[in-house]
């Protein structure tokens, strides 16, 4: 198998519209896993939100793995063991929360099941926790209740507002921090030097396999560095025209099955790019 390890993005890519992993893609993940292959579900969900894809997918079964946070940590879906994590640190929680509040945008960060906010009310937290399959907890005030490691941070709101905010928390917070979008709606905060592909590099190394031999696939632009540290990029139909432009191939939409195509063609098919 040339290509041993596949590393998909979620949204936009894996699942449907409506979220949901066909039985295509379901039957295709579980080939290339049982030929001995890897997947490596990378989002920027936090590991519960990817959970049930995961489970749909058979991977604590099969073995597998979760990249979450944008490539801020990896879980073995089998042993369920978090191989690495990075951590926003905690004199910095403050500030965030701060700016949030100066600019009037929701801010939000995780806690097991729960999407924590100081706006449990706001359509866009309501959203990240449904698309997530998560629960929203409201607290009064974010950076005091925070008493636990975080991983990442996420503004959300409108397209205008996450379009204004993005230079503003960049030069506000930083080099000390990795800022950027991940939809049009949402604004990353992690740590400097953070992102889904240095996530994958971090995996692959951990797991022995070089760069040569994996795929990845997505349709937005916090999948361009997965897709330029893997050796075979892969954009959707769908995705937008920065990644769609650097693309090693491109493939079907999500509603057409494309990630599985990809399994179909390049891993199990043995096709050449």
């Amino acid at each position: 198998m040339r290509y041993r390890l596949l590393s998909t993005d979620l949204d936009g890519t894996l699942v449907t519209e409506d979220k949901r992993v066909t039985e295509r893609t379901k039957q295709a993940v579980k080939a290339l896993i049982r030929c001995g292959g890897t997947v490596v579900l990378s989002s920027g969900r936090p590991s519960y939100g990817v959970w049930h894809v995961a489970k749909e997918l058979g991977l604590p079964e099969l073995g597998g793995y979760i990249l979450a946070y944008n490539g801020g940590e990896l879980l073995d879906c089998k042993s369920g063991r978090v191989e690495f994590s990075v951590r926003i640190l905690p004199e910095k929680i403050p500030q965030i929360v701060r700016l949030a509040r100066e600019h009037q945008t929701a801010v939000l960060t995780y806690e097991g099941e729960y999407v924590i906010s100081e706006n449990g009310d706001d359509i866009y937290v309501r959203g990240e926790a449904g698309n997530t399959r998560m629960k929203v907890k409201e607290v009064p005030d974010l950076a005091a209740y925070v008493d636990f490691p975080v991983v990442k941070f996420m503004m959300v709101g409108t397209e205008e507002q996450i379009l204004r905010m993005e230079p503003v928390v960049r030069k506000a917070l930083g080099p000390e921090f990795a800022v950027f979008r991940s939809e049009a709606y949402h604004l990353e905060i992690l740590p400097a030097g953070i992102d889904k592909g240095s996530g994958l590099l971090k995996t692959l190394e951990h797991l022995g396999i070089s760069r040569e031999e994996a795929i990845s696939c997505g349709d937005y632009d916090n999948d361009i560095p997965m897709n330029r540290a893997a050796g075979f990029g892969v954009a959707m139909e769908n995705g937008c025209p920065e990644i769609k432009a650097e693309a090693d191939y491109i493939t079907c939409s999500n509603e057409e099955d494309g990630v599985a195509a990809v399994i179909e063609k390049f891993m199990l098919g043995e096709e050449r790019p």
